[in-house]
């Protein structure tokens, strides 16, 4: 997450804006984070509940994605 202090708001709101299309941003004061700046879109997921992301296990997780768990763990196995 970005960080900006918050005497930055008016001569980079801009920058801060494009950035918070990106993810969140935050924004300091006295070094201590006082405010989240974050797309609408990003905000709809969080006060929803979905972020896009779906939870399997190798038991219901369909063919194409337990073949790609499988592969990353013998790929992860054979590193060691």
């Amino acid at each position: 997450m970005k960080h900006y202090q918050s005497t930055d708001i008016t001569r980079k709101s801009g920058e801060i804006l494009e950035d918070a299309l990106h993810g969140p941003v935050a924004i300091t004061k006295y070094r201590k984070t006082k405010y989240v700046i974050m797309s609408a879109k990003h905000y709809d997921a969080l006060a929803h509940g979905h972020d896009g992301r779906e939870v399997f296990t190798l038991d219901t997780a369909p063919n194409e994605v337990r073949t790609e768990m499988l592969d990353g763990i013998e790929r992860e196995l054979a590193r060691d």
